[in-house]
Parts: structure tokens; C-alpha cells; sequence
């Protein structure tokens, strides 16, 4: 197992609503897991609900391996004017 965490921006809060605008969800996972992994197998979350996946500030790929340490950063499609 890895610690990894993860904070869900805009809209992605609902899926976990406990948790505050910018608070970091510390995730224990299995070592091998990938980004697409912890949205559907761990969060419950559909790869299409998540725009801009970021690991450690860096967008990726949802193929993105996950190591120890990690930071997750999920945010939706947004639309502005």
C-alpha cells in the first residue's frame, strides 16, 4: 500500500460532500494502482466527470502510474465567459 491524496475541485466535491472547499483526502492504495484505477475503482468517480487530472501539478494521462507521496488533483469540465 501507498499514501497518496487527492483533493476534488468545483463540482467533484459532491462525491465525497464531507469534505471543504481545497481539504486533501489522504488515500491509502495499492502500490501499482493508475490515475483511471483510483477515479473508478477507489473514488467511484467516472473518467468522463474529470477534465484536468493533475499529479503533483502536472497534468497526465489517466494511464498515469501512481507512486508514494503523490498529490491528486481532479477537476471537472468547466465552462466561463
Amino acid at each position: 500500500m501507498i499514501e497518496v491524496t487527492v483533493t476534488l475541485n468545483a463540482g467533484l466535491r459532491h462525491y465525497r460532500s464531507s469534505l471543504d472547499v481545497g481539504e486533501v483526502m489522504p488515500l491509502h492504495i495499492p502500490s501499482g494502482t493508475n490515475l483511471r484505477e483510483l477515479l473508478t475503482q477507489i473514488l467511484q468517480i467516472p473518467p468522463n466527470q474529470v477534465a484536468f487530472p493533475m499529479v503533483n501539478g502536472i497534468k497526465c494521462a489517466l494511464d498515469q502510474p501512481l507512486v508514494a507521496g503523490d498529490r491528486v488533483a481532479l477537476w471537472p469540465p468547466v465552462a466561463g465567459g
